[in-house]
């Protein structure tokens, strides 16, 4: 009776078991950390994709002229805005606007997933925007720009219906079923 009152402490056993039990937690709690890091950003990266394109339809029809939004060549986490068509931009092309998406962000184009929209102007052709009477400048045929968070089957894009007047942020998981964010 007088060893048990006189043990202060913990045993060896007793703080391995904890502090497994800790590192077990603490995996499953990182896991679903980086899951939702990667859903915010890509998110994040569709709804900023829709508003810089947004812009380049109202600054077409301010500026009654014809500008092109394309990935920057060589760089695919860069949209540039061009004050020309899209079939015509050199290396003089008058950049307006760029938009740089967070890494490990990157546009993609056609990749099994993004097909399943079933629109026929996409990155690379770029989004062009043309001034109309009375209506928005925004692409008549469609489009959207696709982009994947790093490796992981996450997506979002920038969609462009042809009978909606805006882009409509959109997301797909791992089945390539897009759905408004």
């Amino acid at each position: 009776m007088r060893g048990m009152r006189d043990k202060k402490g913990v045993s060896l056993l007793e703080v391995a078991v904890v502090i497994s039990i800790m590192g077990i937690l603490s995996a499953l709690g990182v896991s679903k950390m980086q899951r939702a890091i990667a859903n915010t950003k890509v998110k994040d990266a569709a709804y900023n994709i829709s508003a810089f394109l947004e812009r380049a339809s109202n600054e077409a029809r301010r500026m009654s002229t014809t500008l092109c939004v394309k990935t920057e060549s060589g760089n695919s986490n860069m949209l540039v805005m061009f004050m020309a068509p899209c079939n015509s931009i050199t290396v003089q092309t008058v950049r307006l606007d760029t938009l740089l998406l967070d890494s490990p962000n990157k546009i993609i184009s056609n990749d099994g997933c993004t097909n399943k929209i079933e629109l026929t102007n996409f990155e690379p052709n770029g989004a062009q925007f043309s001034p109309r009477q009375g209506l928005s400048s925004a692409p008549v045929d469609g489009g959207f720009f696709a982009v994947q968070y790093g490796s992981r089957e996450i997506r979002s894009a920038a969609i462009k219906y042809k009978k909606q007047n805006k882009f409509e942020p959109s997301i797909s998981y791992d089945d390539c079923e897009w759905s408004g964010i």
